[in-house]
């Protein structure tokens, strides 16, 4: 699915029960998990809204997975989105750039950013595994920053969080826009992925 879908997934791994080892944000986590509806462990949500019932046979998880992504990607966006960022020992800098067709009346548009960190080491059935893609912390907080934006412009903004206890070339992101309407629909309206920060010498 990353090598076919690569340029239009981003994926970031929810961990919110307290028995798991990867629930470094317990509070965050969990809010997230019943947020989107989460229907239990494992499970798959894509857009924020459509669940995909997870098979007992894991090879047809593949085949799931890709029918599911085709119906989200069948589904137009209005809204243009992209991020880039950098990091240094004090600080992490998200630079989003956005820009919307229209605004569908009744909506309520809403930038959320979740910086994420790779390779992250856990003991695992007497092993050593990496997991991937772990969110380590919402910018600017968990309630995202509202988008006001007339048709045809244009918002560049950027979010800015302490690198402190992380690992520099460790580091990823997941933006996303999400209507935020108070339906039980929290459908993302487009997300970008940044893969790795660019590392920059400190202020």
């Amino acid at each position: 699915m990353r090598t076919r879908y690569g340029d239009s997934l981003v994926i970031v791994e929810w961990h919110p029960y307290a028995h798991d080892t990867l629930n470094i944000n317990p509070d965050d986590s969990l809010r997230v998990a019943r947020y989107v509806h989460n229907p239990g462990q494992p499970s798959l949500v894509l857009d924020g809204y459509f669940p995909v019932e997870m098979p007992s046979d894991p090879p047809q998880l593949y085949s799931k997975f890709e029918d599911a992504i085709r119906v989200v990607k069948s589904a137009g966006s209005y809204v243009t989105l992209s991020a880039v960022g950098s990091a240094d020992t004090v600080e992490g800098r998200v630079i989003v750039t956005l820009a919307m067709d229209s605004i569908t009346p009744g909506t309520t548009p809403t930038l959320y950013c979740v910086v994420t960190e790779d390779s992250l080491l856990v003991e695992q059935f007497m092993d050593t595994v990496p997991y991937f893609r772990i969110p380590r912390q919402f910018l600017p907080d968990l309630n995202g920053t509202p988008i006001n934006l007339a048709r045809g412009d244009t918002l560049v903004d950027t979010l800015t969080f302490a690198t402190a206890g992380h690992r520099l070339d460790k580091l990823g992101a997941a933006v996303f826009i999400e209507d935020k309407s108070g339906t039980e629909e929290h459908r993302v309206l487009q997300s970008a992925t940044i893969s790795r920060f660019v590392l920059t010498e400190d202020k």
